[in-house]
């Protein structure tokens, strides 16, 4: 695959990546599930979940009314919490960004309004401050000695020409611009997503920017276009053209409601690629979910208010994937969906869900759901 530049992708030699219609049944797509139940203790009180992460046998979950990130075991132990709040010259004033970087077990926080990046050990302790020249940023590792900021939100934020007219900024061991490349594909937007990547152990880095209908891996430095979509279905998509045109600017102008009342759906940036696996999220009227089986070379999709009566249910496990390992999906329901299911729970099926619901008190900590899909032989 050629490496990405400033040009179009009429080339594209990557994975194409099809767009179907929805099915209206995810539980029977369900290979295998668990819950997890997360200690709940005086120093371990999380609310929500904003974004998790798993490296090494352990979650890693930020909480953004607290301003804190939460560590705990695969099991569910409380293991430690990141609480640096403060104006001192080693505290940030809020998370505004969160990312893992499993190449050299490092956690990565970064904060726009103190303009620095924290740099911690897997374990929690703090190891470096770095300062930084920019905000709106969600920076990860480029899995050598340097940063990858990922242009994710309003890019009025960067003084360098560069990085405002292109999605992907490499950056030194010092956070200081080095070059860019992903030329952006919207006029403005100033709204974001605290996922727009997946970084992998042997240093990949797959990133979806918004509006856009390819995949980029980033590694060793170079940016390569390696998933694009195509669409087969009954949604519409935006158009190249479409695209340069759509303005949201948070409290003023949403161009993408009209549309998606339109049947339209778009792409934030919510990418997790596995072994055998990709999935992401389009932006519609409601959530629409795609898994592509990449050894069948399949996509089942799911649309969020279209599913089946089991939907309470499906959408347990659908709001919100955050991460996956070994194919291997984690998610974690918000009070919402938790709600719904228990209006059901009378009529939910016996097992470990209900059972876990069962003995869940209001005051407990979020649930975690892990599971497997599998594409049966006779999907479409």
């Amino acid at each position: 695959m050629s490496c990405a530049d400033n040009k179009s992708y009429q080339d594209f030699s990557g994975t194409t990546v099809e767009i179907v219609n929805p099915s209206d049944d995810f539980i029977s797509f369900i290979a295998d599930y668990d819950t997890i139940r997360l200690e709940t203790t005086d120093d371990a009180l999380i609310d929500e979940i904003a974004k998790m992460r798993i490296m090494n046998g352990r979650f890693f979950m930020l909480n953004m009314k607290f301003n804190k990130v939460f560590i705990f075991t695969q099991d569910g132990k409380f293991i430690h919490k990141i609480s640096d709040r403060g104006q001192g010259p080693n505290e940030y004033f809020r998370i505004t960004g969160f990312e893992v970087d499993p190449v050299h077990n490092k956690i990565l926080i970064s904060d726009n309004f103190s303009r620095k990046l924290f740099v911690y050990d897997e374990d929690g302790r703090q190891e470096r401050v770095i300062p930084i020249g920019f905000n709106r940023e969600q920076i990860a590792s480029d899995g050598a000695d340097g940063f990858i900021n990922f242009f994710s939100n309003d890019n009025k934020g960067y003084s360098e020409p560069e990085m405002r007219k292109n999605c992907v900024h490499f950056l030194d061991s010092n956070c200081r611009f080095v070059s860019a490349r992903i030329p952006l594909e919207t006029k403005e937007i100033t709204v974001s997503t605290m996922r727009p990547m997946d970084c992998h152990a042997d240093g990949a880095i797959f990133y979806q920017p918004a509006l856009s209908e390819i995949i980029y891996c980033v590694k060793d430095k170079e940016v390569y276009p390696y998933y694009k979509f195509h669409n087969k279905s009954d949604y519409k998509m935006l158009s190249e053209k479409e695209r340069k045109k759509m303005t949201y600017i948070y409290g003023e102008r949403n161009d993408f409601k009209e549309k998606q009342k339109e049947g339209y759906i778009v792409a934030w940036g919510n990418v997790i690629d596995t072994d055998n696996y990709l999935y992401t999220v389009y932006d519609g009227t409601n959530d629409i979910h795609l898994f592509y089986d990449k050894q069948r070379k399949k996509s089942i999709v799911f649309d969020s208010e279209k599913l089946s009566k089991k939907e309470n249910i499906s959408n347990i496990f659908l709001k919100y994937v955050h991460c996956a390992k070994e194919d291997i999906f984690y998610s974690s329901p918000n009070a919402y969906w938790l709600n719904k299911a228990y209006k059901t729970l009378a009529g939910m099926p016996e097992g470990k869900l209900k059972k876990y619901l069962q003995n869940t008190n209001v005051d407990d900590n979020p649930l975690i759901l892990s599971f497997s899909i599998k594409v049966p032989e006779d999907a479409p």
